[in-house]
């Protein structure tokens, strides 16, 4: 498109300059004037609405093609004519008009419009010259620099379009090598069962909102484990296991806001974290997770139903690390799944229960 826009300013930039020339500094006794001003009328009309609206870029048909290159020639040659043919100042316009033409396409292209050039404007010159001047050495000078622009301009074009088609591929090829990276990336940090984060990249980002509510904040800490997976893994497999595994996965996952991070801690266990969540709140969260795993008991029988038992601990009131937090969480869960499953506690139901040990020795 960068090349669309060159070629649509130059042509303006080209007609304006022979406008000017032909207004106030040649002698226009022997050109066609009406026909030239036509000319000119028609490059204006043409020429500013593609310059100023740069229909090229919804239109090809507006595009420096095979179209839009035979006007602009036989505008240019009609041009020439109208100005004094073998004798019009303007001849140098072939000159442009072929290098706009090797700019946009190729060499082969600027030959070709290159010999169409010279065999016009050579049956123009000669059926325009007058006897006793020196016209074949003129047109030969003319045509051979109409020549020499065009190979030139065509080589440095198709040199051009070859290094920008290297640029292309290798642009293509980096855009390709970060998509696989960023592929590779990502499998790295999911759980190829479950999809979610594995233990290795969750911890990493755990880490991470930790340290970010250390300047002020709650971070609260879920570890989930599964009830009863167990019996499905025995009665009907590991793969109809592992299809439950993912299902409660996915629903843990819609339960939760897009901020809160869950991933697959090891076997059928979860680890949630909640950044913002106070205790009351993370146990209504809590809740809500062993809610949601109830729906995937709708595919399975009364007897192999699954449940979810939830430990809870909360920064910076429980623990100042994430190591501890995890424990503590941990044990909380196990307390949840000693009175029976499908239930959350908290690290302060576990401090109780440590301290109502000696009372009820």
């Amino acid at each position: 498109m960068r090349m669309e826009a060159l070629i649509a300013r130059l042509r303006l930039l080209v007609i304006l300059v022979n406008s000017v020339l032909m207004a106030f500094f040649f002698d226009t006794s022997g050109m066609n004037t009406g026909l030239a001003w036509l000319t000119v009328t028609a490059v204006w009309l043409y020429g500013v609405p593609v310059a100023a609206l740069q229909p090229y870029r919804r239109w090809r048909v507006f595009e420096t093609g095979i179209i839009t290159g035979i006007a602009d020639s036989i505008t240019t040659m009609a041009f020439i004519i109208a100005t004094g043919a073998a004798d019009s100042p303007f001849y140098l316009l072939l000159y442009l008009s072929v290098a706009a033409i090797a700019m946009r396409f190729d060499l082969r292209q600027a030959l070709a419009a290159c010999a169409v050039y010279a065999t016009t404007y050579g049956l123009i010159f000669f059926a325009t010259w007058e006897p006793g001047r020196d016209e074949f050495g003129v047109l030969a000078v003319r045509l051979a620099y109409l020549l020499f622009i065009a190979v030139g301009v065509g080589h440095l074009a198709r040199e051009e379009n070859h290094r920008a088609r290297q640029i292309d591929e290798i642009e293509r090829l980096h855009a390709e090598n970060q998509r696989l990276h960023h592929r590779s990336e990502k499998a790295a940090r999911l759980d190829r069962l479950t999809g979610l984060m594995n233990r290795a990249a969750f911890e990493k980002e755990a880490q991470r909102e930790l340290r970010r509510a250390k300047s002020g904040g709650y971070v609260s800490v879920l570890f989930c484990d599964m009830d009863r997976l167990k019996r499905i893994n025995d009665e009907l497999g590991h793969d109809a296991g592992d299809r439950v595994l993912r299902s409660v996965g996915s629903a843990m996952k819609r339960t939760l806001r897009r901020e809160d991070l869950i991933g697959r801690y090891g076997g059928d266990e979860f680890v949630v974290v909640m950044p913002n969540v106070t205790r009351e709140t993370a146990y209504e969260r809590a809740d809500q997770l062993i809610e949601a795993v109830q729906s995937v008991n709708e595919s399975l029988t009364d007897d192999l139903c699954v449940g979810l038992s939830v430990g809870i601990a909360v920064y910076p009131f429980d623990a100042q690390d994430y190591p501890t937090l995890v424990r503590l969480a941990d044990q909380a869960m196990y307390l949840a799944k000693r009175e029976g499953g499908d239930r959350s506690r908290t690290a302060n139901d576990l401090r109780l229960f440590w301290e109502e040990i000696p009372h009820s020795a």
